[in-house]
C-alpha cells in the first residue's frame, strides 16, 4: 500500500514540473515575440529616420550648391560693375585734363585780347569757343560723375549681397554637416537593430520549435 502511494506521488510530481516547463516555454516564446516586434518598430522607425535625413541632406545640397551658384553670377557681375567703373573713371580725369587744357588756352586767349588790340574780334571768337568746349566737357563731366556714383552704389549693394549669401552658405554648410552627423547615427543605430532583431528572430523560432 506505501509501494503505491509513492508511485502515485511521484506521478503526480513528474506532472507538475512538465506543466510548469511548458508555462516557462510559453512565456519565453511570448516574450522573444514582444521581443522581435519591439524590435521591428525600432527598425522601422529609424529607418524612417534615416529616409527624412537623406532627403533633409539632398535639399542641403542643393541649397549650397545654389548659393555657390549665386555667389560666382555676383562675382562675375562685380567685376563687370568694376570694370566700368574704372571706365568712366578714366574718361572722367580725361575730360578733367580736357577743360584743364581749355582753361589754360582760355586764359591765353584773354591776355591776347588785352595785349593785341587789332587782333580783338579773332582773339574773342576763340575765347567763345573755348568756353563752349568747356562747358560741354563740363556738362559730359556731371554725367560722368553721376555713372560713377551709380557704379559705385551698384558695387556697394553687390558686396553686400554677397556678404548675405555668404552667411547663408555657411548656415547651409552647417546643417550639410549636422545632417550628415544625425544620418550616420541613425545607420549605426539601423545597423545595431537589425542585428537585435536578428537575434530575436532566431530565439523565437529555436523557442517556437521546442514548443512544437
Amino acid at each position: 500500500m506505501k509501494t503505491l502511494n509513492l508511485v502515485a506521488i511521484t506521478a503526480l510530481a513528474a506532472l507538475s514540473l512538465s506543466a510548469q516547463a511548458k508555462t516557462d516555454v510559453n512565456q519565453k516564446i511570448e516574450q522573444l515575440r514582444e521581443n522581435t516586434e519591439n524590435g521591428k518598430a525600432n527598425l522601422k522607425q529609424y529607418e524612417d529616420n534615416l529616409k527624412t535625413v537623406e532627403w533633409n541632406l539632398k535639399e542641403s545640397d542643393k541649397a549650397t550648391k545654389l548659393f555657390t551658384q549665386q555667389r560666382q553670377s555676383l562675382a562675375k557681375q562685380n567685376a563687370e560693375a568694376q570694370k566700368g567703373k574704372s571706365g568712366v573713371d578714366a574718361q572722367r580725369k580725361q575730360l578733367d585734363g580736357f577743360i584743364q587744357a581749355e582753361k589754360q588756352k582760355l586764359d591765353v586767349d584773354k591776355k591776347q585780347i588785352d595785349e593785341l588790340k587789332a587782333a580783338l574780334a579773332q582773339a574773342e571768337a576763340n575765347a567763345k569757343k573755348r568756353t563752349e568746349n568747356i562747358n560741354k566737357y563740363e556738362e559730359k563731366r556731371k554725367k560722368a560723375e553721376q555713372e560713377l556714383a551709380s557704379w559705385s552704389g551698384r558695387g556697394d549693394a553687390l558686396s553686400e549681397l554677397d556678404r548675405t549669401l555668404a552667411e547663408k552658405q555657411t548656415q547651409a554648410k552647417a546643417d550639410n554637416k549636422r545632417l550628415t552627423e544625425k544620418k550616420a547615427q541613425y545607420e549605426g543605430e539601423i545597423s545595431k537593430w537589425k542585428k537585435q532583431v536578428r537575434v530575436s528572430e532566431r530565439s523565437y523560432e529555436n523557442f517556437s520549435q521546442l514548443k512544437e
